[in-house]
C-alpha cells in the first residue's frame, strides 16, 4: 500500500505560490552534518521533571496477531451488482479445516450484510444443509454440524447482499475510507467520469463485500465469478480463465488464483478500460487505463518488465505469481494498493507524454511490485508488524532508482524519506514494530514507510550488499506463503552473517526515536580528538550503538576510519600527520539521525569539492547557503561586499554541478541576491531558466529571477513555451507577478489545461483578480476533477469568493456545503468545512457548518470539525 497521497498526490507547483512541490520530487535541506543546524536540546533539559514530550510513544492495549482457529483454505465468490442501490449480491463458498484444536463453530468477518442463507455444502452431492448462526452485522458465528478435526475439511456456502454505502463511515489519513467496495458514478450522471466498481481491502475492509477471516495471518486460494454488463472489462487476482455470455445479456468473467494469499489482497476492478498488453519472459504484464490514456500506458508503466527482472535477480527469487496487472481507477482512497497480481493506482498516475517530462511514476510502481515478495508472498502476521511489508516496499523505490538512474538520484530519494520521518518525529516517535498502537490505521505513517526504508538501508550498509541480499533471499524462501513477525527477519540475517543482531533490531525496530548527535573535533600533536555526544532523551529513546565511517582529509591524503559509538558521551582519537582539511562524520551519509558538526566555510567548501556522496555535497552547499543568507542580512555591510566570497564561489560552481538536485539548491542560495558576482550570476541563472536539461532546475531558476530587482518578463514569457508543465506553471506565475499588461490574456490560454500545476496557477490568478467571470471555471473544475484536485482547489475558491458580491458568495458557499455533505472523500469534506471558515461571521454559514457537523457520519471527521473554530 502506498498511503502516498502524502507522497505522490500533486499539489501546487514547487515554485508557484508557496513553493509547494510533491515530496516525490523535492527535498528540504537536511538537518544533518551542517554547521548551520543547532543540536536539539534534550527534552529533559527544557521540560518539567514529570512532563511528557508531545512526541512520546502513546501506549494502547497490546495488539497480538489474531488467534487461528479455522484455516480458510479456498474462497469461491460469485458476485453481481445492483448499480442503482450500489449493492453486491454474492454467493461465497468457503473451504476450511481446523488449525490444530477440534472446532464446532466458525466465526467469519462480514460487515453490514443481509444474510439470506448459510449452508453446509457437500461438494460430492452438491447438496446444501442449513446451519444455525447468529449475526451482529460484524461477525457471523456459525454452529457447524459436528466437531471437525484438523484432518477434516468442510465447506460453507453463504448467500448474501453487501451494502457498503450503509456502513458507518470510517477511514484514516492514509486510507480515507474503509467500506471495501466502491461504485463510481453508478448511475452515469456525473459528467466526465467513467462508471466503475473497484475494491480496496487493506486493512480489514474486504469483509465489507465478502465473508472471510479478514486478518493478515490468514491465507486462501481463490476463484472469482464476476457478472457484469458486456460493455465492462473486469480484473481480479490470478489468471483470467474464461468469459461466459448469459441469457440476460450480461457476461460472467472467471478469474482463478491457485497460490494462497491474505484476504485483504483480494480485488476486483470493473470499468470500460483499455487494456495494453506487455510481458516478462512470457508472463502477461497488462496495463488497464482509461481509453484516452492507452497511447501513454507504456510510457507510464512500460518499465515494469525490467523492474520484475531486476527484483527477481536482486533477490535471487523469481517473481512468484501467475501474472502482473496494473489498473488505474477513479477516486481511489489511497495512493496505490498491492493486490496480488492486480495492483490498483490512483488516477493521478495517468499521465500524457508532456506530464512525464517532469517526472515518472517509477517509485510508486516499484513500491507495489516489490510488495509481491514482501507483503503478498511473505505477509506480516499482524498490523503491528506492518513495516515488514511497507519498509521493504519503500526501500524498493531506492533500489530501483539506484539501479536505473544512479546512486545520486537514489540518495536524493532517500534524503526525502529522512526528512519525512524527521517532520513526523516532531509530534510522534514510536517503535517501528508497535504492538500497542491505538488504532491499526495509525501504523500507516512515516515510521512504517520512510523510517523503515532508511533502517533497511543502514542494515544493508552494516552487513554489506552480498550478505544483505542473501539474507533477504533466505527470508523469502524460508517464509514463502506464510505470515511472519520481525524476529523472522532478524533470524534470517543472523543465519547469513553469523552475528547476533539483537542490538540492531532492538534499537531500530523495537525502540522509538533516533540519535541526535553533537560532534566536535580538535587537532593536537598528530591526533584528532573526535568528541561525540548523544543528546536524545534517553527516557524514551535508547543510547545507540552506531557503527560509523569517518573520513579524514589531511595533507592531500584521504583516510577512512571505522568507529563504533556506544556511549552517551565518547571521545575517539584518530591519527593525522597534519591538521585536517576536513573530518567527515558518517562518510557514507547512511545514518538515520540528526548530526550537528560545526564546520568553517573553508571546511564546507572542501567538503563540496571532495565529498564522496551526493548528500555530503548537498550538506556542504546547505551550510554555505546559510553563510550567504547571514551575509545578505547584515545591513551594516555594503551589499556588493555582503556575500562571503568563498561561499559564493562554491555556490557559483555548484550551478554547474552534474546532479540536478545540487544545481537546484545552488540556485536557491542566490534567491535573494547575486552577491559580488552580480550580473554574471544573474546571466547564468537566466541561462539555466531556459536551457537546463532538468525541468525542476529551470523552474527554480524562473522563481529566482522573479525575486530580482531587474524585471525578467521576457524570460518568463519564453517559459510559457516550455515543454514542461512545471516550468510553464512557474513561468506563468512569474509573468503575471511581473506586472505584465497582458497577464489576463495569457492566463486565459491555459485555463483548460488539465495539468494540476497549471490549473492551480490559474486558480491563484483568478483568486487574486476576483473576476466574477471566473466563477463558472471554478465550479466546473470542482465538479469534474478528481477528489485530490478538488481538495486543493477549495483553497483557492474560498478566497476567490471573498472578492465577489454577496449574492455570488452565497451561491458559491452552497456549492462548498454540497461538497462537504455529498463528497465521499475525507480530504474534500474537511477542505470544504475549513473553506467555510473564511465566512464564519455570516449567520447562514454558521448554520451550514452546524448542519455539516450534525449530519456527518464519520466520527473522526466529526471530531476534527468540533476542534475547528
Amino acid at each position: 500500500m502506498i498511503f502516498k497521497k502524502v507522497i505522490y498526490v500533486l499539489c501546487v507547483s514547487a515554485y508557484v505560490m508557496n513553493g509547494c512541490q510533491t515530496t516525490k520530487k523535492t527535498a528540504t535541506i537536511p538537518q544533518t552534518d551542517s554547521s548551520t543546524v543547532k543540536p536539539s536540546t534534550p527534552v529533559a533539559a527544557i521540560s518539567a521533571p514529570d512532563s511528557v514530550p508531545v512526541w512520546a510513544p502513546r501506549k494502547g492495549n497490546y495488539n497480538p496477531e489474531r488467534t487461528k482457529k479455522n484455516d480458510l483454505l479456498h474462497t469461491k465468490l460469485e458476485v453481481s451488482f445492483d448499480w442503482q442501490k450500489q449493492y453486491l449480491n454474492g454467493i461465497a463458498t468457503l473451504t476450511f479445516k481446523p488449525y490444530f484444536y477440534p472446532q464446532n463453530t466458525l466465526e467469519l468477518d462480514a460487515k453490514g450484510f443481509d444474510i439470506k442463507s448459510i449452508n453446509l455444502f457437500d461438494p460430492a452431492s452438491k447438496s446444501l444443509n442449513p446451519l444455525q448462526f447468529t449475526y451482529d452485522k460484524r461477525i457471523i458465528t456459525i454452529q457447524l454440524n459436528k466437531t471437525y478435526k484438523r484432518t477434516e475439511n468442510y465447506q460453507i456456502q453463504i448467500t448474501y447482499t453487501a451494502k457498503p454505502n450503509e456502513l458507518p463511515a470510517g477511514g484514516s489519513e492514509a486510507i480515507t475510507s474503509d467500506k471495501g467496495l466502491y461504485f463510481i458514478n453508478p448511475l452515469g450522471t456525473e459528467p466526465n467520469k467513467p462508471q466503475q466498481i473497484w475494491t480496496q481491502g487493506e486493512t480489514e475492509a474486504n469483509s465489507a463485500w465478502f465473508p472471510t477471516i479478514d486478518s493478515p495471518n490468514e491465507r486462501t486460494t481463490q476463484e472469482m465469478y464476476i457478472t457484469v454488463d458486456t460493455a465492462f472489462t473486469t480484473l481480479s487476482n490470478g489468471t483470467f480463465v474464461y468469459s461466459r455470455t448469459n441469457r440476460d445479456g450480461t457476461k460472467t468473467d472467471y478469474w482463478k488464483q491457485d497460490k494462497p494469499h491474505a484476504p485483504y489482497l483480494f480485488m476486483m476492478a470493473i470499468g470500460k478500460f483499455a487494456v495494453v498488453n506487455d510481458e516478462w519472459k512470457g508472463m502477461p504484464v497488462d496495463y488497464y487505463v482509461e481509453p484516452a490514456y492507452a497511447p501513454y500506458a507504456k510510457d507510464i508503466f512500460g518499465r515494469t518488465p525490467e523492474m520484475i527482472e531486476f527484483f527477481s535477480t536482486k533477490l535471487n527469487y523469481k517473481f512468484p505469481w501467475e501474472k502482473y496487472a496494473q489498473v488505474v481507477v477513479r477516486d481511489f482512497v489511497s495512493g496505490a494498493m498491492e493486490n496480488t497480481t492486480a495492483v490498483t493506482f490512483m488516477e493521478a498516475v495517468q499521465s500524457d507524454k508532456r506530464q512525464l517530462l517532469d517526472d515518472h511514476w517509477d517509485g510508486i510502481i516499484a513500491h507495489e511490485l516489490f510488495h509481491h515478495w514482501f507483503g503478498d508472498l511473505v505477509t506480516t502476521e499482524s498490523w503491528a508488524n506492518l513495516p515488514l511489508n511497507e519498509s521493504f516496499a519503500n526501500y524498493a523505490e531506492y533500489l530501483w532508482a539506484e539501479y536505473k538512474y544512479g546512486k545520486e538520484q537514489a540518495d536524493y530519494l532517500g534524503q526525502i524519506e529522512v526528512e519525512q520521518y524527521f517532520a513526523e518525529s516532531e509530534n510522534k516517535q514510536e517503535p517501528l514494530i508497535r504492538y500497542r498502537y491505538l488504532d491499526k490505521e495509525d501504523m500507516f505513517d512515516s515510521h512504517s514507510y520512510a523510517k523503515g526504508g532508511r533502517i533497511l538501508h543502514m542494515l544493508r550498509k552494516y552487513v554489506g550488499d552480498e550478505a544483505f541480499f542473501e539474507a533477504l533471499h533466505q527470508y523469502l524462501k524460508k517464509n514463502e506463503f506464510t505470515d511472519v513477525e520481525i524476529h523472522n527477519l532478524r533470524l534470517a540475517f543472523e543465519e547469513v552473517t553469523g552475528e547476533d543482531l539483537n542490538w540492531f533490531f532492538n534499537q531500530w525496530f523495537m525502540s522509538a526515536g533516533h540519535p541526535d548527535l553533537a560532534i566536535n573535533h580538535t587537532y593536537t600533536n598528530g591526533k584528532i580528538q573526535l568528541d561525540v555526544k548523544q543528546l536524545q532523551d534517553s527516557t524514551y529513546t535508547p543510547i545507540y550503538k552506531l557503527p560509523i565511517k569517518v573520513v579524514v582529509w589531511a595533507n592531500g591524503q584521504k583516510t577512512l576510519h571505522d568507529i563504533t559509538i556506544t556511549q552517551a558521551s565518547q571521545a575517539i582519537e584518530l591519527p593525522a600527520a597534519t591538521k585536517p582539511d576536513l573530518v567527515l562524520f558518517d562518510a557514507e551519509s547512511q545514518l538515520l539521525g540528526k548530526i550537528y558538526h560545526p564546520k568553517s566555510s573553508q571546511e564546507l567548501a572542501f567538503q563540496y569539492y571532495n565529498g564522496p556522496t551526493y548528500l555530503s555535497r548537498y550538506q556542504a552547499i546547505a551550510g554555505l547557503t546559510h553563510v550567504l543568507e547571514e551575509a545578505e542580512e547584515d545591513s551594516l555591510v555594503n551589499k556588493a561586499q555582503s556575500m562571503d566570497n568563498l561561499a559564493e564561489k562554491v555556490a557559483a560552481d555548484a550551478l554547474k554541478d552534474s546532479f540536478w538536485g545540487i544545481r537546484q539548491l545552488a540556485i536557491k542560495s542566490f534567491e535573494k541576491s547575486s552577491g559580488a558576482q552580480g550580473e554574471a550570476i544573474d546571466n547564468k541563472i537566466q541561462e539555466m531558466a531556459l536551457k537546463d536539461p532538468r525541468s525542476y532546475v529551470r523552474a527554480e531558476a524562473m522563481n529566482a529571477l522573479l525575486n530580482r530587482e531587474k524585471n525578467y518578463i521576457d524570460v518568463f514569457k519564453q517559459g510559457l513555451q516550455d515543454s514542461s508543465y512545471t516550468v510553464l506553471a512557474t513561468s506563468l506565475f512569474a509573468y503575471f507577478n511581473s506586472g505584465a499588461p497582458d497577464a489576463a490574456q495569457q492566463v486565459e490560454k491555459f485555463k483548460d489545461y488539465k495539468n494540476t500545476d497549471v490549473m492551480f496557477t490559474v486558480a491563484y490568478f483568478y483568486a487574486e483578480a476576483g473576476d466574477s467571470a471566473a466563477y463558472s471555471w471554478f465550479v466546473n473544475k470542482l465538479t469534474t476533477t478528481s477528489s485530490q484536485v478538488q481538495a486543493q482547489l477549495l483553497q483557492f475558491f474560498a478566497p476567490y469568493l471573498l472578492r465577489l458580491d454577496e449574492s455570488k458568495q452565497t451561491e458559491g458557499l452552497k456549492e462548498i456545503e454540497k461538497m462537504a455533505t455529498e463528497s465521499q472523500d475525507f480530504q474534500v469534506k474537511l477542505g470544504a468545512y475549513q473553506a467555510l471558515g473564511l465566512f464564519a461571521d455570516r449567520e447562514d454559514v454558521k448554520e451550514m457548518r452546524k448542519r455539516i457537523r450534525e449530519n456527518e457520519k464519520d466520527e473522526k471527521l466529526k471530531n476534527i470539525y468540533n476542534m475547528i473554530p
